[in-house]
């Protein structure tokens, strides 16, 4: 499947996560009326899909033994929300949600409830019950297995544990006939065990969750920074690699900490720049801001940031955002999935993720054959809990930089046998050649494919720190490294040749860091006739050299910029860089916008193009559409405008959904 489906046609569902009454004693009954309104209040404002708890403690008070009163209420709360023509996904062993809230089933015993087996055996019967019990149900959209696990009361599940635990309850709930997916947040930027790479070929999608707002090593940034609105775009792409659809199922910012306004707009980027990296759907958190009245009790009593997320206020108020998000539903309500985009994105560029992050120490990657002696990776002794964070930091900023290049990104996983991704650019931005963990990097021997890649058609790219190290780096592309970079105050990079949008003469700079070797550059001497030294650094080495379609910068720019509050705010110039690199791998989509972020969907008749303005100054957008696109039209919340120019002017902080044939 690519989307899910209503009524036997493919949506993308927009709607919000309905948060219960505080635990599981509350008295449900009365709620019951509360989810009612909640619906039809939804279904007014255009939103087709409502998240909603199963608390596991209320749901099944003893192992074993389940509350048939309460059940009936959720009974009665699914056939409200299928009355109100909003559909259900309903949240199994719900413990944790709000703040740092969880409800714990009294019987778990300090039991992990991912690597107990008995207790795994109990949630399998659980699910099975609601599968039983919601068989068939038209109103059910999907299964969710659990808010964000791990469960937040315990540690020390493994990816082994993450796999087992989903793959029985997917069987669980599977004669229920409806798609499954596991509401994960984080576990791709922190290397969980739920990361897709472990979950997702057991689901029918896969989930993310991107609260940059509390991500301050990888978002040191306002809200409205570029790097912060593509973190939905960044994390569903992410996902993507390991080959399932991905949702973007909780997002959002409180208003006790940011302006509504700013909220709105925040939201509005993330999930236009994820739509046209291809999310499947949209679930916000939340509906309703808490009533004062929970000011006085836990969870809210301790996090009173949490008291405010709402579409709508404690009393009942639209704010910005909800707005924001029936926008959003009304133009995707608009929007023919089977001819514009049935096929999804398709970008033309690529950054690989290493084999060791996807299957850490896996031995079939060691390239030993039996009989062999036990082979037993020493960094596991030394580093036995590497973070994966300097990776996360390189990747996210070369998206951005490429997104403000006009290039979308897709996020290939290494294989084995050397065989490169068929995109036309590659990047490898530092740590992916590093030596420090090897969950950073790439293999030494993947760069034995290269030369192939690059025969066939394609473009690398490279940053390199000091912690670098490229197997016959001299003899692919007639440079190497000779030392590492002067310690400096500044990194410069004065362009001889012209490159991107840059002409001889220009100067990018950053702030430089010299006491850390995965952040500070090499010294590269040109080896060979083949490279063409495109920049040179502040002492006139070489800093930037093209040996064809094989590019080595020699400072880890992406890492540099990651350290910066508001980086792309403050250094907007260095998308120049990833311009030459889009320009000389002709990496851009047939279709992309230029003067704003673009993502394309594709499909049999035609396509779509999603712009996002990143910046609080209206753009006149020019659009660089297929050569046989016909009947372009901009997409509105009530209908379509035909588009005369090949230009589209987007409000500051603004979106647009342009739609052609073919």
């Amino acid at each position: 499947m690519r989307y899910l489906q209503i009524d036997g046609r493919p949506v993308i569902p927009v709607g919000t996560h309905v948060v219960p009454p505080e635990g599981p004693d509350w008295p449900w009954r009365t709620t019951a009326k509360a989810f009612d309104e909640a619906f039809a209040r939804m279904a007014a404002l255009g939103l087709n899909l409502a998240r909603i708890d199963l608390i596991w403690a209320a749901v099944e008070p003893s192992p074993g033994v389940y509350d048939e009163e309460h059940l009936r209420v959720l009974d009665e709360i699914l056939e409200s929300a299928g009355r109100h023509g909003v559909y259900l996904h309903p949240t199994l062993f719900v413990g944790g949600e709000v703040g740092d809230a969880f409800w714990d089933v009294p019987w778990r015993a300090g039991r992990n409830p991912h690597a107990d087996a008995d207790l795994r055996a109990t949630q399998v019967e659980h699910a099975k019950r609601f599968a039983e019990r919601w068989a068939g149900e038209p109103a059910i959209i999907a299964w969710d297995l659990t808010d964000e696990p791990p469960f937040w009361a315990v540690e020390g599940t493994t990816d082994d544990d993450a796999r087992a635990w989903t793959a029985g309850l997917v069987e669980a709930l599977r004669p229920a006939g409806h798609p499954i997916t596991v509401g994960t947040a984080s576990q791709e930027v922190d290397h969980g065990p739920f990361r897709a790479d472990v979950v997702a070929p057991l689901l029918d999608f896969a989930c993310v969750h991107p609260y940059p707002i509390y991500s301050p090593e990888l978002y040191p940034d306002g809200l409205l920074d570029a790097r912060m609105t593509h973190a939905g775009a960044f994390e569903v792409a992410l996902a993507a690699g390991a080959g399932r659809p991905v949702m973007l199922h909780e997002f959002g910012a409180s208003s006790t900490q940011f302006d509504p306004a700013r909220i709105a707009a925040y939201d509005r980027l993330l999930c236009w720049s994820a739509l046209g990296r291809g999310a499947i759907g949209f679930v916000s958190w939340c509906w309703s801001d808490c009533e004062p009245a929970a000011y006085r009790r836990v969870p809210y009593s301790r996090m009173p940031h949490e008291t405010q997320f709402g579409m709508v206020t404690a009393g009942g108020e639209l704010r910005p955002r909800g707005q924001v998000l029936a926008d959003l539903a009304a133009t995707l309500k608009e929007l023919d999935l089977v001819r514009h985009a049935a096929h999804g994105p398709a970008p033309r560029a690529a950054i690989v993720v290493p084999h060791e992050y996807v299957h850490p120490y896996d031995p079939a990657s060691y390239g030993l054959e039996a009989p062999h002696g036990p082979y037993v990776p020493a960094e596991l002794t030394w580093r036995p809990d590497p973070s994966v964070k300097p990776l996360v930091r390189a990747w996210l900023n070369a998206f951005v930089l490429a997104a403000g290049a006009g290039m979308a990104v897709s996020f290939p996983r290494e294989r084995l046998d050397e065989v490169w991704p068929s995109e036309r650019l590659v990047m490898l931005p530092a740590p992916l050649a590093s030596t420090t963990t090897s969950l950073w990097h790439v293999r030494a021997s993947y760069w034995d494919g290269a030369p192939e890649y690059l025969a066939g058609g394609g473009t690398i790219y490279a940053s390199l720190s000091a912690d670098v190290a490229i197997p016959d780096l001299d003899k692919l592309t007639g440079c190497a490294i000779a030392d590492r970079a002067p310690a400096a105050d500044t990194i410069t990079l004065r362009f001889l040749e012209p490159w991107g949008p840059l002409r001889p003469g220009a100067v990018l700079t950053l702030p430089a860091v010299d006491d850390d070797p995965t952040l500070r550059g090499v010294r590269l001497t040109v080896t060979g006739s083949s490279a063409k030294v495109i920049a040179v650094d502040a002492e006139g080495a070489p800093a930037l050299v093209a040996a064809g379609h094989f590019v080595i910068c020699g400072y880890p720019v992406e890492l540099l910029l990651a350290r910066i509050p508001d980086a792309h705010r403050r250094h907007p110039e260095w998308k120049a860089l990833y311009q030459g690199l889009a320009d000389l791998a002709d990496a851009r989509e047939d279709a992309w916008a230029e003067g704003v972020t673009s993502g394309a969907l594709h499909g049999p008749e035609g396509g779509v193009l999603a712009l996002t303005n990143h910046s609080p100054d209206p753009v006149e957008a020019t659009l660089h559409l297929p050569e046989a696109a016909k009947a372009v039209h901009l997409l509105e919340p009530h209908g379509r405008q035909p588009i005369g120019e090949a230009r589209v002017r987007v409000a500051g902080h603004g979106a647009a959904l342009v739609v052609w044939d073919t």
